[in-house]
């Protein structure tokens, strides 16, 4: 079993950790990464979360990434071996190329931060800075978003649990979130660092 769920209010000092670890993720890859963003939950402004700062570094190819898994363990990140792929999102392609990753966790004694390593133009990558951009957009799908996990928080025993029960009310707003972005022309923007 995981460990219990802690939602809080949004944190005005998430904005600034979050670019604090982006650019200290690029000054540890040394140009080994493209772009580098603090994506997730805490990068959405009145956004509930989970304390934990996401940051998505994207590379070329996940199949050369000896050199930045040596310079990212060489600065304390743990590699975690177990969490490699992600599943498909529903609507987007299934091949696992698309949902591939590399995933690691703060060094030990930093605050909590994973760090999501992704080739550059995979759906996994186009995701994480949609939903992000979406969410900061529309005030609707954050206040619902925020208002489901702090109740899956309360009521659910796990993380495990809590992430499934998410599942479905996230493939909801992606579904939002791309008609909007087919609207707007949404295209990512400058890398945070």
């Amino acid at each position: 079993m995981s460990e219990k769920v802690d939602v809080v209010a949004h944190r005005s000092a998430w904005a600034e950790e979050g670019l604090e670890w982006a650019l200290r993720v690029r000054e540890t890859l040394d140009g080994l990464a493209l772009d580098i963003d603090h994506v997730g939950s805490t990068a959405v402004p009145d956004l509930a979360a989970k304390d934990v700062i996401d940051i998505q570094a994207l590379i070329y190819d996940l199949d050369e990434a000896v050199p930045l898994i040596a310079a990212l363990e060489g600065a304390g990140f743990r590699h975690r071996l177990d969490k490699r792929g992600e599943a498909p999102r529903a609507g987007y392609p299934d091949h696992p190329d698309c949902w591939d990753r590399l995933w690691f966790i703060e060094p030990i004694g930093a605050r909590r931060v994973h760090l999501h390593v992704r080739e550059f133009g995979t759906a996994g990558a186009r995701v994480a800075l949609l939903l992000r951009d979406f969410l900061r957009a529309d005030a609707m799908a954050r206040d619902q978003y925020g208002a489901l996990k702090h109740d899956l928080a309360r009521l659910v025993a796990d993380e495990d649990l809590y992430s499934a029960m998410k599942r479905p009310f996230v493939a909801v707003v992606l579904r939002l979130a791309e008609a909007w972005a087919h609207q707007i022309r949404w295209r990512p923007g400058a890398s945070d660092a």
